[in-house]
Parts: structure tokens; C-alpha cells; sequence
């Protein structure tokens, strides 16, 4: 298909976020804690602390299991205040960095002539059901119906040993006696935190739906983009907008290793095969979806290899009967500084340029920028693997 030039205007995809959408976005919305651009997260963190752990602190306090009391008391469980105090906001920021970066980005398949013609009135309608997914009130109900039976059916285990008497209740003949802190956790702590990373969750099946319905229009890539992406590279950053959320997983990650640590006698290096997997796992879960434009890259690819590849073979022929051949037809055009070779060697330079073309929408750097996210909070348990002594060693070395 040729490109033509469409004066439709993109509202669709100028207006598209995926997080600016649902029941408890309009509630925020009319409790005057969000706006279309999801400013003022903080002020939703400090809402969400504030429900979600300041009871669990008072609670603690009043019954002596905040500090000491027990084996296990408030302030020494790290599974729990990095989950609730850190963890939660995070999935809060995560939501203005990916509003940010996704309004202006949609605009630009439109902008660069990706989408053209007859497909922009489709590209409009994928964009316009898929807020519908997203404003739909039934994902979030089935959500909240999941934590409150399934997903907080029975009161939350941490990584530690269960039978340590906690701040949150002690076992006793393999049922657990919950504390009044307890309670709390299990009836509005730990669903509200499952509520806000499943509704994540749910964001990220939309995030992959919509990916595979824009990788089956007619797109025109150009196979000579600096991006090596045919014009998709866009998408590669977009999918760093996302690295709060890993943040967000990186310190569940941290807290529950932490505990076992701690409390379980557990190393680091006991969970390098699990951590390995979280990375596979949730940084695949951002940037798989983009491997599903590969085909249209390794099309566009090929066009452009076999099409540059005769307009060089035409070049190279003309410049060698002009320069080379025994039958040239005389010229007064001097041979240092002619045109011919600087076209010759600019032909070069984008017949390179589109060998490097890659097959996938992502480079290497958002992999990399999507795992440091996601690790970043469990580099300080490295600390755990040396006494005070070999630290104190190493840190004198180091300075001197």
C-alpha cells in the first residue's frame, strides 16, 4: 500500500492510557485524588499508607507486638513495611510514569505515517474498544471478589517460620489465633494491596491484547529508520514507563527473601534460581507483547534488503560503465571530489544501515534498564552475606 496522506484526527490515540480508566479511577477522580494526568500520586500513597499500615503500627502498639512482645513484632518483619510502605506507593507512582509516557506515544502511528489510509479508522476503533476494556466496571469487581475470598480467604503468610509467634497472631495446634492487628491485615491490608497489583495485573492482559490487534494492520515500516525498528522503536522506550511496577515487584521480592534471611536462617544466594525467574517472568511480561510486531519487521526487512539490494546492483552498474568500462563515453568532470562516489558511498551507508534493522521492537538497553528495576531493591540483602567484621574489612580496603 502507498502512504497517503489522511486528515483524520488521532483523539483516540492522543487521549489512550492505559491507567486513566475504571471504577476506582472515577471514585478518585470525584474524591478529588486523581486527575486525567495522575498527578498528585503521592497524595494517593500517603491515602493508601494510611489505611493500609497505620492502623496495623496503632493496632500493634496498643496490644505491645510493635517493637518487641513477640518473636516476630511489626517493626522487625520486612516482608511486611516494604510491602505496605514502599511496595503500594510504588504501584501508585508506577501509574504517572506510564501516563506520561503513553499519551503522546500512540499519536506517533499516526504521526509517522504507520498507520495510514483505510487502517487509521481501524487503528481508532482497537484504541476506543480497548478504553472500553479498561473502563469496564466488571474486571474490578471480579478482582475485588478475588481477594476477598480466593486471594485473602485465610489469614496472609509471610515467608518466616509459622510457628514464631507474630505481630499478626501466633499458631496454636495448626490453626492460627489472629491478633486484633491480624484482623486488620486480613480484611483490609492485604486485599487492598492484592487489589491494586492484581488491577496491575489486569492492565498488563490488556497491554498485550492491544499489541497483538495493532501488529495485524497494514503497517508501513521503513526499513531505513535510525531506530532499526522500522519506525516502532517508540514502543521499545514506552515499555521502560513500566520499570515502577518491576520496582514495585522487586521489593516484594526483597521483603519476603529478607524475612526468611532473618528469621529462617536462609541465604542470598539460596534464591538466585528464583530471582532468575522473576526477571524472565515479569520483564517478559512487559516486552513479549512487542515480539508479536517481529513478522511485519522481518517483512519490511526483507522488502527493503531486496529493493536496495537492486537499486545498488543498477548503481554500481552505471557507475562502472561512467568510470570503469573500456566503452566510457569520455568526460571532462574531474574523478576527486565527483558526486558519483559520494552517492556511491551514501548507498553503502544505507544498505548498512538497513542490515541492522533488528527483528524485534526492543533493544537490548530496555531489557537491561527493565531488570536493574527489578533488582535494584534486593541489592542491599548483599550486605547479609558478610559479617560486620569482613564488611567493615572490605570497606576499609576499598577507602585506603
Amino acid at each position: 500500500m502507498t502512504p497517503q496522506h489522511d486528515a483524520t484526527p488521532p483523539d483516540a490515540a492522543n487521549a489512550f492510557s492505559l491507567v486513566d480508566a475504571g471504577p476506582l479511577f472515577r471514585l478518585l477522580q470525584r474524591l478529588g485524588l486523581a486527575d486525567r494526568e495522575l498527578e498528585g500520586w503521592g497524595r494517593r500513597g500517603l491515602w493508601v499508607v494510611a489505611l493500609a499500615w497505620v492502623p496495623l503500627a496503632v493496632i500493634s502498639g496498643v496490644e505491645g507486638r510493635l517493637w518487641d512482645g513477640c518473636e516476630v513484632p511489626l517493626l522487625r518483619d520486612i516482608d511486611a513495611y516494604t510491602r505496605f510502605l514502599l511496595a503500594l506507593p510504588m504501584l501508585l507512582a508506577a501509574e504517572r510514569l506510564v501516563q506520561m509516557r503513553m499519551r503522546p506515544a500512540f499519536a506517533k502511528f499516526i504521526d509517522r505515517r504507520i498507520v495510514v489510509g483505510a487502517d487509521i479508522p481501524r487503528f481508532q476503533a482497537i484504541l476506543a474498544s480497548t478504553r472500553r476494556w479498561l473502563d469496564a466496571w466488571w474486571p474490578e469487581l471480579l478482582i475485588l471478589v478475588f481477594v476477598y475470598t480466593l486471594g485473602a480467604g485465610g489469614l496472609w503468610e509471610p515467608a518466616i517460620d509459622t510457628d514464631l509467634s507474630a505481630w499478626y497472631g501466633v499458631r496454636r495446634g495448626g490453626e492460627m489465633e489472629a491478633s486484633m492487628a491480624g484482623h486488620w491485615l486480613n480484611l483490609v491490608s492485604v486485599p487492598m494491596f492484592q487489589f491494586f497489583l492484581l488491577r496491575w495485573y489486569y492492565r498488563l492482559l490488556v497491554w498485550w491484547a492491544l499489541m497483538w490487534r495493532l501488529s495485524r494492520l497494514d503497517l508501513q515500516l521503513q526499513p531505513l529508520h535510525p531506530d532499526h525498528a522500522g519506525g516502532l522503536g517508540f514502543l521499545s522506550q514506552l515499555s521502560r514507563a513500566f520499570a515502577p511496577l518491576l520496582v514495585a515487584q522487586g521489593i516484594l521480592a526483597a521483603g519476603w527473601i529478607a524475612d526468611q534471611i532473618f528469621f529462617s536462617d536462609a541465604r542470598l544466594l539460596d534464591f538466585k534460581l528464583e530471582l532468575a525467574a522473576v526477571v524472565a517472568v515479569t520483564v517478559a511480561a512487559i516486552v513479549a507483547p512487542l515480539l508479536m510486531f517481529s513478522p511485519a519487521l522481518a517483512d519490511a526487512r526483507q522488502r527493503g534488503l531486496g529493493s536496495y539490494g537492486n537499486l545498488s546492483m543498477r548503481y554500481a552498474a552505471e557507475f562502472n560503465r561512467r568510470w570503469l568500462g573500456t566503452g566510457a563515453p569520455a568526460t571532462d568532470e574531474p574523478l576527486l571530489g565527483t558526486a558519483d562516489i559520494q552517492s556511491l558511498a551514501d548507498l553503502g551507508n544505507a544498505y548498512a544501515n538497513l542490515k541492522q534493522m533488528r527483528l524485534v521492537v526492543f533493544d537490548r538497553s530496555a531489557l537491561t534498564a527493565l531488570a536493574i528495576a527489578l533488582l535494584l531493591p534486593v541489592t542491599p540483602l548483599v550486605l547479609t552475606m558478610f559479617s560486620v567484621d569482613e564488611l567493615m574489612n572490605k570497606l576499609v580496603s576499598i577507602l585506603l
